[in-house]
């Protein structure tokens, strides 16, 4: 009786043993990252999950006036409203996301804009919800004209956490 009891013991440990692996692999990262030459006008694909929410691709550009309205020339000379569009340019990335879940889910986007030999020049953060819905995420950072062409690469980082 007790050679059976250990006996059933022991299967039962073998079978659980063999099931946790199985759902470990379930379960969903919340992170992702991924490091992209940088590059504007070009889709970039991710093919990211975090969470349910899947990022198929990003696209970076510098939208046209990106700088803010040029004003009159009393405003440049007094440097009212903001930065001009002559020192300050708009990043923006563009994701593609879908939430296939009813449940809403927030990922936070952090870009690191990185020169040539992998130092931050500047950082982004933007952050949004999906609620079952797919669509086009933007995340938009101002950064000073004269750096950009000092960035090189952008480490693409997102999080997902359950709202």
């Amino acid at each position: 009786m007790r050679t059976m009891k250990i006996t059933g013991l022991v299967a039962l440990l073998v079978l659980a043993a063999a099931l946790a692996p199985a759902g470990a692999a379930e379960q969903r990262s919340l992170r992702f990252e991924k490091t992209l030459r940088y590059q504007t006008g070009k889709l970039v694909d991710l093919n990211a999950t975090v969470g349910p929410v899947r990022i198929a691709q990003v696209e970076l550009s510098q939208p046209s006036g990106s700088g803010g309205a040029a004003g009159s020339i009393v405003d440049r000379i007094r440097g009212g409203g903001g930065g001009s569009s002559d020192t300050h340019s708009t990043i923006r990335a563009a994701f593609d996301a879908e939430n296939p879940e009813e449940e809403e889910w927030v990922v936070t986007f952090t870009l690191d804009f990185l020169d040539s030999r992998g130092r931050l020049i500047d950082r982004a953060v933007g952050k949004e919800g999906l609620e079952g819905e797919a669509k086009v995420i933007k995340v938009d950072h101002q950064i000073l004209t004269y750096v950009l062409p000092m960035i090189d690469r952008v480490e693409v980082k997102m999080e997902a956490r359950l709202d």
